[in-house]
């Protein structure tokens, strides 16, 4: 997988009660790895690269009704985050599978690897870094659609 080194990805978060249309910045479970995405290898939390996909393109590609924000996160932070002795994280090119690699945008689909949680380290190391990675997240292309 290729790693990217620059740039801008962004993420999709579902609009909830919970997590309000005009939230400035992601919340830290919209960064918690679902079962599908720790089954992966290496486990990825899903995002895109804002070079190749546009907002409207990943929301198709999700394929998801419920209304979602964009947020955006630059590669140059994730990589530089340090917590404890947690190794870093790194964004890599994370191609589709059929039917969805046919969609317009389906080559920007990315992950970012180093949030699955290593057995016999702390969880409150990993909901750190989380948190912190929420932090450095903005909203992107308007946010709302």
């Amino acid at each position: 997988m290729e790693e990217l080194t620059e740039g801008i990805v962004f993420r999709l978060a579902t609009v909830k009660d919970t997590f309000p249309p005009d939230s400035p910045k992601l919340h830290v479970s919209h960064l918690e790895l679902s079962d599908r995405d720790k089954e992966r290898d290496p486990p990825l939390l899903s995002v895109f690269d804002a070079k190749r996909t546009t907002v409207r393109q990943a929301e198709a590609i999700r394929g998801v009704a419920a209304p979602a924000a964009a947020f955006g996160l630059r590669v140059e932070s994730i990589r530089s985050l340090r917590v404890s002795e947690l190794g870093p994280l790194a964004v890599l090119r994370d191609p589709l599978e059929p039917p969805a690699s046919a969609l317009s945008g389906a080559d920007g689909h990315c992950g970012i690897a180093g949030l699955h949680r290593v057995p016999g380290v702390e969880k409150r190391l990993y909901r750190e870094l989380r948190v912190r990675l929420a932090d450095e997240s903005f909203r992107y292309d308007g946010g709302m659609r």
